[in-house]
């Protein structure tokens, strides 16, 4: 293993202050360099330049603000989404409607800066690790207040991670803390949870200590589930906590009320330590599908943005004068189908290559979803690194059937099997009849849909551990721009996120020799080789990745995307006068 031959530098909340104060003359959708570091400068001295530049994907700016724009009298921002199935940190996957709401009302320690892509701090005011990144030091921010008014340090995030760990808080996102020292070991009860590498050295010094070299740390940091939670409000009213009447939290926002399935509205919290935002509320409409519901409110100027999909954004693309309200670029995701690799028939490994080859990609990007995405033969996308298209597996009917014979399937009009797809969604439907018709057509296999609402679908997928299944659709979206956060976290044996059982040690040796490698070209092969396999294997089978659409009304000024957790962060918009 490599040494780094020089200490990387500090990056603070005076570094940030100054970057913030350079000119900007940024125009309607200029784009923007996006330089994943966590340092302002260039690629440091003696660091592998991989562990902090992953990305060269543009971010993308919407209506950037002129220094002159006059505001509007109201500040007030109208967004769809849908019902959080849970709005606790620590526990959430990452749901749509549960993320577009906790990054608006969470800080962590550290934050990705959305119109840079570069990581920023929050909570913390500086982040400095040692000599070979396997240790971090967070200084905090002096006088931090809970949004009620209780002071918060650095234990509150001791207590946090801990709880993420703890059985009891049914965390769905555990391996995002594998890399920190001993983290695995008590997920899998083989360590103490106050052996977690993570020390209050005093109230304001947080001492992470991690497996091994671990540079991408802060932006890792940055997620969802390494924000604090109020101890003290839990302790009180448990599970109940994240009901408007009781949440606190620590964001530029908060959760004023929460009507369920009808509306939610933040409003600015009093108690926060930084820049207080321009907006003053944010009221968000609930849908069952937001992205085929909310475009029709946004034309009757009742959301001032939306996401269309199907129908609506037919009609917008078609139309140049709709189509001028609207943004476009790609995502970092990918959307699959999870196949039980410990369940007949799905357990063969050439039954999975059959229902991968016997999928026609293109006519499902550019027919059935009317290229509103693209096909996807590999797991990675193109912007992480890693991503390995020589990795894909041929489309062959012919081989297919031929598949089949060798999984021992001699009659494949007697193979039945269920697929389960989420149902509030309509293009999750509009995909499980199209795999339903297709491989019954090349393959002579029947497929039963089976629906399930959102809300119940974690709880689903959770059980799955102990509970036989056929296959269900699934999807991923970076959560920061590394490859760990794909097969590390997803995939190997000991995550098994997706509950589908797979085993392949070699996959499993590869990930995790790389994810601490501090070769750069190295732990780009390593991935690359990792991802040959997983295509190979089959345990989960690659289908489309997603391309942004976003509706923007004109007068909302300095909303900025990134393709890895493209949500709307309200903290740097501005209404404008209309």
């Amino acid at each position: 293993m490599a040494e780094f031959s020089e200490q990387m530098p500090v990056w603070s909340s005076e570094d940030e202050a100054a970057f913030r104060a350079r000119p900007c003359t940024l125009s309607r959708r200029e784009v923007l360099g996006r330089a994943l570091a966590i340092s302002g400068a260039a690629a440091l001295a003696g660091v592998p330049r991989f562990a902090f530049a992953q990305s060269s994907t543009p971010a993308v700016g919407a209506n950037t603000a002129a220094e002159n724009v006059e505001l509007a009298d109201s500040q007030v921002m109208r967004l769809p989404t849908k019902e959080p199935a849970n709005m606790d940190p620590g526990v959430s996957f990452g749901d749509d409607g549960e993320l577009n709401v906790l990054f608006n009302i969470f800080d962590g320690l550290v934050g990705v800066d959305q119109a840079t892509g570069k990581v920023v701090p929050r909570v913390a005011e500086s982040f400095e690790p040692n000599a070979d990144a396997t240790e971090f030091i967070f200084k905090l921010r002096t006088g931090l207040k809970w949004s009620d008014g209780t002071a918060m340090d650095a234990n509150d995030f001791v207590y946090s991670w801990q709880r993420v760990l703890d059985p009891a808080t049914r965390s769905q996102y555990i391996p995002a803390l594998y890399p920190i020292k001993n983290a695995e070991a008590i997920a899998n009860g083989k360590a103490k949870i106050d052996t977690l590498g993570v020390q209050a050295v005093d109230a304001n010094t947080l001492k992470v200590t991690l497996e091994g070299p671990t540079t991408y740390f802060p932006l890792l940091a940055s997620t969802w589930t390494f924000y604090p939670v109020p101890k003290h409000v839990i302790d009180k009213v448990k599970d109940k906590w994240v009901e408007a009447a009781n949440i606190v939290s620590n964001g530029p926002f908060i959760m004023k009320e929460w009507k369920h399935d009808d509306s939610i509205t933040l409003v600015q919290n009093p108690t926060y330590y930084g820049d207080k935002p321009t907006l003053t509320q944010a009221t968000y409409q609930l849908f069952k599908d937001p992205s085929t519901q909310a475009y029709t409110a946004f034309e009757n100027n009742e959301l001032d943005y939306a996401e269309p999909e199907g129908p609506d954004l037919d009609r917008v693309l078609a139309d140049p004068e709709l189509k001028k309200d609207i943004l476009t670029f790609q995502l970092s995701n990918c959307y699959f189908v999870v196949c039980d690799c410990t369940n007949a028939p799905t357990d063969k490994v050439e039954f999975r290559q059959a229902l991968y080859m016997a999928v026609d990609r293109a006519t499902l990007a550019n027919s059935v979803l009317k290229q509103q995405w693209e096909a996807a033969f590999t797991v990675l996308p193109n912007d992480i690194a890693g991503h390995n298209q020589e990795a894909a597996m041929k489309e062959d009917v012919a081989k297919a059937k031929e598949l089949l014979k060798t999984a021992g399937i001699t009659d494949p009009g007697s193979v039945k099997l269920d697929l389960v797809f989420i149902s509030d969604t309509a293009r999750y439907k509009t995909v499980a009849e199209y795999l339903q018709a297709n491989w019954q057509k090349n393959l002579g296999i029947k497929i039963n849909l089976s629906p399930i609402e959102n809300s119940q679908y974690s709880d689903w997928r959770a059980s799955r551990e102990k509970q036989p299944f056929n296959l269900y659709t699934g999807t991923w979206g970076s959560d920061f721009s590394d490859p760990s956060n794909w097969f590390n976290q997803n995939f190997t044996n000991a995550s098994d996120h997706y509950r589908n059982h797979w085993n392949d040690p070699e996959f499993d040796q590869l990930v995790d020799k790389a994810a601490t490698n501090t070769n750069e070209q190295e732990r780009v092969q390593q991935y690359q080789q990792a991802e040959k396999i997983i295509v190979e294997q089959a345990p989960i089978i690659p289908l489309y990745r997603g391309k942004a659409f976003r509706a923007v009304k004109p007068w909302v000024k300095d909303l900025y995307f990134q393709p890895v957790l493209s949500y709307v962060h309200l903290r740097t918009i501005k209404i404008a006068k209309h």
